[in-house]
């Protein structure tokens, strides 16, 4: 097994080899295996690739998506191991409070919908870096969703954020081997079948052959019935040895949804859990997590 820093880096001083991978997440980091960003990030690790962390910047400031410095494969956006909405308000749109997941339980740490503003600043600092999406938030939003709070049907968020390629469900397998491609010259495009990812295409683009149609946003938008229907198609097609490719209108964009991935066997998942997390908060916070 590689040696691994005792944290994942959150500072240039912590690093000692160029960046390979950067992981936005709108928790706190926490070190343990319930952690989202701490398991993807010690996943990529382990594989040989070099992984810093930066835990929930200030989405109004460049310099708070800098500080490790620029990627060389790409970067990976979560809201953290919520919706950031459900983690902000309750089920009667109360405001919560406290998080859980901040420094002290501190609320204000992260924006609404938090992986759209992450992303929009990513692509502002790091042009031409590809961005990957992730975590619970992109999974539930990865096709048109009803949102709670606003009371309406939302559009993907793909199209919202504009991401690159977007991967649902735990994504161990996803990440490991769109960093492998990424590494091997391959491009982000060429990542697009991968098993368990979505992604959107360009409105020139020629959507795929032999998938599965779900209805519209226009038509989720107009009619409940087809969102719906949106729901059961979704759920007949999440077996990922026989599921199909998903596609759904957006006006004239698409939205490609591949087959779910294959989950990890035990040795697998043992594995995971066997990675050298420290089972406790960056050193770098004062205040209990």
């Amino acid at each position: 097994m590689n040696k691994t820093p005792s944290f994942i880096p959150m500072t240039k001083e912590e690093l000692t080899k160029p960046l390979d991978i950067l992981l936005i997440t709108g928790d706190a980091y926490v070190d343990h295996p319930s952690w989202g960003i701490a398991v993807i990030g010690r996943v990529l690790q382990s594989e040989g690739y070099t992984v810093g962390i930066i835990a929930q910047p200030d989405w109004t400031k460049k310099e708070a998506f800098t500080v490790l410095g620029t990627p060389r494969l790409f970067v990976g956006i979560t809201s953290g191991n919520m919706d950031s909405m459900v983690n902000r308000f309750t089920a009667s749109r109360h405001l919560r409070n406290s998080d859980a997941y901040s420094p002290n339980g501190d609320m204000g740490m992260r924006p609404d919908r938090a992986t759209i503003p992450y992303t929009a600043m990513a692509k502002q600092v790091f042009k031409g870096v590809p961005i990957v999406l992730g975590g619970i938030e992109a999974s539930l939003r990865r096709l048109v969703h009803y949102d709670f709070w606003q009371d309406k049907m939302r559009r993907s968020i793909l199209l919202d954020c504009k991401a690159d390629l977007l991967v649902y469900g735990m994504g161990e397998r996803q990440v490991v081997e769109i960093a492998h491609r990424l590494n091997n010259g391959t491009g982000i495009r060429g990542c697009r079948d991968i098993p368990g990812t979505c992604y959107a295409l360009g409105a020139k683009e020629t959507p795929p052959e032999d998938v599965v149609y779900l209805p519209s946003f226009e038509d989720c938008k107009s009619e409940p019935k087809a969102f719906a229907a949106l729901t059961v198609e979704s759920y007949r097609q999440a077996n990922p040895h026989c599921g199909h490719v998903m596609l759904q209108g957006h006006g004239n964009r698409w939205i490609v949804q591949n087959p779910p991935a294959v989950p990890l066997n035990t040795e697998e998942l043992d594995a995971v859990h066997e990675l050298p997390y420290q089972y406790a908060a960056h050193p770098s916070y004062r205040a209990p997590i």
